[in-house]
């Protein structure tokens, strides 16, 4: 076991006792989930990472991300970006790109039933040692609730499925090693997804998000994305994550690999 993650197992299992205060007359209970502060509708974080070496490698890596969700009984909205940047040194003279991505997708649902919902998704994103000069994509669909435990705030299992129809067209750019036109892509293709949330205890959260996208209308291609996340709380707010990114384009760009995948290490702030 790592020692990052023999931290996020000890963190994990390390007991968070009650706030209890003290006033004149004695001890005072801690507040009970009724009396507990009701939470606004809207809820955001940001989290960034960073990695920097020196010395016989020299290197650079800096990602971050955002996200800004609104939720009611029957609405939810889910704002979200993130990007990479990272430059490594080819010789003492001069420099190679090695992450230059940014994206940014929004997203409406309306829950018609606890177990039904239909939604809307829109999205832009640029990745250019992809040879991705820009994807735009959109999406209508349908998700269904299959799992929804909610025993108290901070403990809470959740699964998903989603079913829709998704549009995106790459426009691609060779941006390495020389600058070239590319010809663009369409996909026409229905969508399949799943959401996973579980709250492992008041400190450990974990989150999982995956589609697949197979284009039955044109040429043979498949588009495969999955997001794993894993958060420990340090604090109300503070906490440390780990993110892992698949992401499989069957049909990519010339010259590129068909399976691009990440690992981020960093911090995330809840506003």
């Amino acid at each position: 076991m790592s020692p990052l993650l023999f931290l996020l197992t000890v963190l994990a299992q390390t007991p968070t006792p009650p706030p209890d205060t003290v006033s004149e007359d004695g001890p005072v209970r801690p507040c009970t989930e009724d009396e507990e502060e009701d939470v606004g509708p809207w809820t955001g974080s940001f989290g960034v990472g960073f990695s920097f070496f020196t010395g016989n490698s020299r290197s650079y890596t800096l990602t971050g991300n955002s996200l800004a969700e609104y939720e009611s009984p029957k609405w939810a909205l889910t704002l979200e970006a993130d990007g990479a940047y990272g430059r490594a040194a080819a010789s003492e003279d001069e420099e190679e790109l090695i992450a230059e991505a940014l994206g940014a997708w929004v997203r409406g649902e309306y829950r018609a039933t606890p177990l039904l919902s239909a939604y809307t998704y829109l999205g832009a994103e640029t990745d250019h040692l992809s040879s991705l000069e820009l994807r735009a994509e959109v999406e209508l669909g349908v998700g269904f609730t299959l799992i929804e435990q909610k025993k108290r705030k901070t403990d809470e299992l959740f699964l998903r499925a989603y079913l829709g129809a998704h549009y995106a067209h790459d426009r691609r750019f060779q941006y390495v090693p020389t600058r070239k036109d590319l010809p663009s892509v369409d996909l026409w293709s229905p969508s399949v997804g799943v959401m996973f949330r579980y709250d492992i205890n008041e400190r450990v959260e974990f989150r999982e998000y995956a589609m697949l996208l197979p284009d039955v209308f044109g040429d043979t291609r498949v588009l495969l994305t999955s997001t794993t996340k894993l958060s420990v709380n340090l604090t109300g707010r503070l906490a440390l994550t780990t993110f892992f990114d698949v992401r499989h384009d069957s049909s990519p760009a010339e010259g590129k690999a068909s399976t691009d995948t990440a690992l981020t290490v960093g911090a995330e702030l809840t506003l």
